[in-house]
């Protein structure tokens, strides 16, 4: 299970991460194939308000309760969110109660597990050149970093508020996604030059959507020939990456720590 906590103007201390944890212990008694949980918790105009998502096999729970108490908030979210997978997992016992009279009814459901990798991007910025090198080095067939970009002078380097995601494809080709501006994409693909240089003629625009987790397994599962999708996560406005290595085993690479 993936279980991500994040404050808005709101310190996530130790009792707070604890308390969530009980939490989650009451939600894994009726959910135990969790794959993904993420909490957001806001502190504005003297109120706060946690939200919450949690995935497991392709069904997605969500609430969001404000109160003046952070820790009435964080109950309030999972009473209801385990409310309605309690009603969920009735719902699924009823239909194979009625399966045992009515044959037209499905009794097996597909096996919908996988399983799910989490890493994060290089830890230091790189520009493009060393990173591209680096990753034809490398035996893993993706990688992220934050790139380092050229100021406004010759002395003065900034670091791209998105990463760049670097994907192995068919034939050994190096495939760079990355953010253009602040609303489009690119993916090219890369090679080194012998003159050491990137050569990235082959280059396209990318379109690039919001999915939590569950939703990029479901496209990359629906759409067989990719073998990865950059997509901006609605759960936390990041850009995240899935590669998958098999039909039930996938890489979730993101920028902040599980």
């Amino acid at each position: 299970m993936h279980q991500n906590i994040i404050g808005k103007n709101v310190r996530i201390t130790k009792n707070v991460r604890e308390h969530i944890a009980n939490k989650m212990q009451n939600i894994k008694i009726h959910a135990d194939r969790i794959i993904d949980a993420n909490i957001i918790c806001e502190h504005m105009h003297g109120e706060y308000t946690v939200q919450g998502t949690i995935a497991f096999g392709k069904k997605v729970f969500h609430d969001k309760e404000k109160e003046k108490d952070l820790y009435v908030a964080i109950d309030t979210m999972f009473q209801k969110i385990e409310r309605e997978i309690r009603k969920s997992k009735e719902k699924n016992i009823d239909r194979s109660q009625r399966s045992v009279v009515d044959k037209s009814i499905q009794t097996e459901e597909e096996d919908n597990s996988y399983y799910i990798n989490t890493v994060g991007i290089y830890e230091k910025p790189l520009d493009e050149l060393d990173a591209v090198v680096l990753f034809n080095n490398d035996k893993k067939p993706y990688m992220a970093y934050l790139p380092i970009k050229q100021g406004e002078d010759l002395y003065s380097i900034k670091i791209g508020k998105f990463p760049v995601f670097l994907f192995k494809g068919n034939d050994n080709k190096v495939f760079e996604i990355y953010n253009h501006n602040e609303e489009y994409w690119n993916i090219d693909e890369v090679s080194v030059t012998s003159d050491n240089n990137i050569d990235a003629s082959k280059s396209e625009n990318y379109l690039i959507k919001e999915y939590n987790v569950s939703e990029a397994v479901n496209y990359l599962t629906d759409n067989s020939d990719n073998k990865f999708v950059v997509y901006i996560s609605s759960i936390t406005e990041q850009a995240e990456a899935l590669y998958k290595e098999s039909d039930n085993s996938f890489v979730l690479i993101r920028m902040f720590d599980i």
